[in-house]
C-alpha cells in the first residue's frame, strides 16, 4: 500500500503516559497509527516506505491549547476593528504554516472573527496549518475584556463580539454556532475604570469581573445545549471563582487566586491553559519596540504573579495544559510556541509534565483526545521527530527534524 509509512527511531514517546520505547518504530496506515513498539514487533509490510530516523526522539505533535488567529501587525492590534479581513486571513495562514512547520499540528484559537474561515481553508485542504479548533469572536459584556473605548458602543456592538444580559448572552453563543464556532469564549476579567491596560487590568490582584453569575451561567448553558465546551479568559480571585460556579469548562490563565479558588480547580478537575509565552515575549521586547515604562510595570506585575500561582498550582495538583496565547509577527510569532514547553519547565514542570501538558492534556482542551494527542493504534498520525531526547532537554522541541499531520510528511530534514 503506498499510504503506509514506518518509523524508526531511537526513542519513541507512546500511550497516553508517554512511555520510553527505546529502538522502537510506529507503522501509519492511511493516517492513522497501526503499530507502535519495540522494533523487532512492529510490522514492516511489503511495499512500505522506511524511514530511520537515527537516534532521534519520535513524540505525539505539540498542541497550543491558546493562541490566536489575528492576521494582524501585533504592535497594531488597533487594525482588529479595522482591516480588512480577507488580508487578515492570509497573513494568518502564512503564520499558521510556519506553525505547522515548527512541530504544532494541532492549537486551539481562542478569539478571531476570521478563526472559523482560516480552519476551514485548512480543513478543505487549501492550505497548510495545524489543525484548528476555533471560538470565533470574543463574547465581551459592554466595557468588558476586548470592548475598547476607542471604538464607538455602535461599532462594537455591531461586530456581535459585545453583549449584555442573560438573553444577550444567549444570542451571542447562538451566533457563534451559527458562525462555525467549535467552543465559546468569555472575558470575564478586565482592568478597572483608570487601568491603562484594560483587557488584563494593570493589576492582577485588582481585576474586575465583567458578568454577572447569572450571565454566565446563560451562557455556559446554552452552549452546553450546543455540545460545545465553554472557555473563560480569567485572571483575579472574583473572575476565576465566578468561572468555576458559571460552569465554565477551561480555565485561561487563571493567576491571582486564592487557595479556596485553587482547591476547587484541583476539585472539579479543571484544566487551566497556561499562557507564559505572552508575556515572554512581551518582555522581550520591551526595548526593541519601545514600550512605556507603565505598561512594563504592568506586565511585570502579571509576570511575577503567574510565576507564583504557576507553582503553587503545580503543587496542588492544578490540571494545566499549554498554551502561549501568541498572536503573531513580529513581536508574538505563531511558530516560536515550543518557547511555552521551556518556560514551563523553567518554571517547575518536569520535562514529561510539559510534554503530557502540551500534548494529551492539550489534546482534551481542545476536545480531540479520543482522536489524536498521544501515539497509540488507532489514532491520526500526528508526529513529530526531535533530536536527542525531549525528556531530558526540552529545548530539542525547538527545532523538530520531522513534522508528520494525519500521516502526511510536512517537514523532513
Amino acid at each position: 500500500m503506498m499510504d503506509q509509512v514506518r518509523l524508526k527511531a531511537g526513542l519513541v514517546l507512546a500511550g497516553p503516559d508517554l512511555q520510553s520505547i527505546r529502538n522502537g518504530a510506529i507503522l501509519i496506515e492511511a493516517g492513522r497509527i497501526a503499530a507502535v513498539g519495540e522494533d523487532g514487533a512492529v510490522p514492516c509490510p511489503p511495499g512500505c516506505e522506511q524511514r530511520d530516523l537515527g537516534g532521534a526522539t519520535l513524540m505525539p505533535g505539540m498542541i497550543d491549547a491558546h493562541m490566536h488567529t489575528f492576521g494582524v501587525d501585533s504592535t497594531q492590534l488597533h487594525l482588529l476593528a479595522t482591516e480588512r479581513e480577507p488580508y487578515r486571513a492570509a497573513r494568518a495562514l502564512s503564520e499558521l504554516k510556519r506553525m505547522l512547520h515548527a512541530g504544532f499540528t494541532s492549537a486551539r484559537c481562542l478569539g478571531s472573527t476570521i478563526g472559523p474561515d482560516v480552519r476551514r481553508a485548512i480543513d478543505d485542504g487549501f492550505a497548510e496549518g495545524p489543525r484548528l479548533k476555533v471560538a470565533g469572536g470574543f463574547i465581551s459584556s459592554t466595557s468588558g475584556t476586548w470592548d475598547s473605548r476607542y471604538v464607538s458602543l455602535s461599532v462594537a456592538r455591531s461586530s456581535g463580539e459585545v453583549a449584555d444580559g442573560p438573553a444577550g448572552l444567549v444570542q451571542a453563543v447562538r451566533q457563534r454556532v451559527r458562525e462555525g464556532a467549535d467552543f465559546i469564549k468569555l472575558g470575564l476579567s478586565k482592568g478597572g475604570v483608570h487601568d491603562r491596560y484594560h483587557a488584563w487590568g494593570d493589576d492582577p490582584l485588582n481585576q474586575v469581573a465583567t458578568f454577572s453569575l447569572e450571565e454566565v451561567r446563560a451562557a455556559v448553558e446554552e452552549a452546553h445545549r450546543n455540545q460545545l465546551y465553554v472557555s473563560a479568559h480569567a485572571i483575579g480571585e472574583g473572575s476565576v471563582r465566578l468561572a468555576v460556579e458559571g460552569g465554565v469548562d477551561i480555565i485561561e490563565h487563571g493567576y491571582g487566586i486564592t487557595p479556596q479558588t485553587r482547591a476547587l480547580l484541583v476539585e472539579q478537575k479543571k484544566i487551566v491553559v497556561t499562557t507564559i509565552s505572552q508575556l515572554h515575549f512581551h518582555r522581550a521586547a520591551y526595548d526593541a519596540y519601545r514600550y512605556p515604562q507603565w505598561e512594563r510595570d504592568a506586565y511585570e506585575r502579571h509576570w511575577a504573579i503567574m510565576q507564583r500561582d504557576f507553582k503553587l498550582g503545580l503543587e496542588a495538583g492544578v490540571r494545566f495544559a499549554l498554551g502561549t496565547d501568541l498572536i503573531g509577527a513580529p513581536t508574538h510569532p505563531l511558530h516560536e510556541a515550543a518557547m511555552e514547553f521551556q518556560l514551563a519547565v523553567e518554571w517547575g514542570m518536569s520535562e514529561h509534565q510539559a510534554l503530557h501538558a502540551g500534548t494529551m492534556t492539550g489534546a482534551e482542551a481542545l476536545g480531540i483526545a479520543s482522536q489524536m494527542g498521544s501515539i497509540e493504534v488507532g489514532k491520526a498520525a500526528d508526529i513529530i521527530a526531535v533530536q536527542g531526547n525531549p525528556l531530558l532537554d526540552i529545548a530539542t522541541l525547538g527545532k523538530p527534524l520531522l513534522v508528520v499531520k494525519e500521516g502526511r510528511t510536512i517537514r523532513a530534514a
